[in-house]
């Protein structure tokens, strides 16, 4: 045998050693005394990183149930909201509909800011705006890329070439005749953009600060806002004029020649892809919440059998 102080080989199995003189029977004896004697740090580390992991993985296992439900039923309540109290809803999605004009203008080149049930669009192309704007999204483009947020660089390059194709490639009248579509369709677009909020990393001020569960909502009331007008019968459908002009829908049709079939079935395609955009980032968002709780599951059992194992103080 070896003895188990020293390391001296034994050529048979003697009381003590030969080299050191330790009885063999009171150094195991004592050795059994001291697992995990009190003072010992081992143990008591190994049950700290327990009780971290086991905290980690109750939150992920809250945020599973929110990737499950929250989507499905901020969807389905913003929908019996429409139906119930279109108006109310409309004082909300309002917001939505007139950023999206907004949008639709600085993506073309023009200078505009939603207001309250009305967008003031610039009469002129302002390329002083879109030099600007294609420098943020240049310089976000490439923060992003330091910190290695490759969905943000995909998303800042998409939005610079929609930028430069908006105002170099289109003409002013087919500009306009987006500005004005990008109403509706914003609700749809950013409403989409909205309720994706709820996917925000966990180190993210919306998600820390809860403020995705508003945008959830928001942006679910603006899609369903716009998805039910679309989707309706033709006699529900926006055309029309108030104190600040035609409708959005009757400028379309009145002014710019588009057909009603035509209008209602690019809302409904631009609403279909949306739909497609949710769907997609619902499965993900589970699928990256099931395979996050495997792995904190794996690393308590491979934690939780290091704690029983035999810890000896020597």
């Amino acid at each position: 045998m070896e003895c188990p102080k020293c390391g001296f080989a034994q050529d048979q199995t003697p009381a003590e050693c030969a080299r050191c003189g330790i009885v063999f029977a009171k150094f195991i004896a004592a050795q059994e005394d001291a697992l995990f004697a009190p003072g010992d740090t081992v143990p008591s580390a190994i049950q700290a990183d327990l009780e971290r992991l086991r905290a980690d993985r109750d939150a992920l296992r809250r945020e599973w149930r929110a990737r499950v439900l929250a989507l499905p039923s901020a969807l389905l309540g913003a929908w019996f909201a429409v139906k119930a109290a279109p108006g109310l809803v409309r004082m909300f999605s309002m917001w939505v509909h007139e950023s999206g004009h907004a949008v639709s203008a600085w993506l073309c080149g023009y200078s505009a800011w939603p207001g309250p049930w009305f967008t003031p669009v610039a009469s002129e192309r302002s390329f002083t705006l879109t030099g600007l704007l294609v420098v943020l999204l240049v310089v976000g483009a490439y923060r992003a890329w330091q910190r290695e947020r490759w969905f943000w660089v995909a998303a800042a390059t998409v939005v610079l070439l929609v930028t430069l194709c908006g105002t170099l490639l289109l003409t002013a009248v087919k500009a306009r005749q987006l500005i004005t579509f990008g109403g509706d369709g914003g609700c749809l677009v950013l409403g989409t953009a909205l309720m994706l909020t709820v996917y925000a990393r966990p180190d993210h001020p919306l998600r820390r600060e809860r403020l995705r569960w508003a945008l959830l909502v928001l942006g679910a009331l603006a899609f369903m806002d716009a998805y039910v007008i679309w989707s309706g019968s033709f006699d529900r459908l926006p055309f029309g004029e108030s104190e600040h002009g035609l409708s959005d829908p009757s400028v379309l049709v009145e002014q710019f020649g588009w057909g009603v079939l035509l209008l209602v079935n690019r809302y409904i395609a631009l609403a279909r892809a949306c739909f497609f955009v949710l769907a997609a980032a619902y499965i993900g968002g589970i699928m990256e919440s099931v395979i996050a709780l495997r792995a904190t599951q794996f690393d308590d059992e491979r934690r939780r059998s290091h704690a029983n194992a035999p810890h000896f103080v020597t």
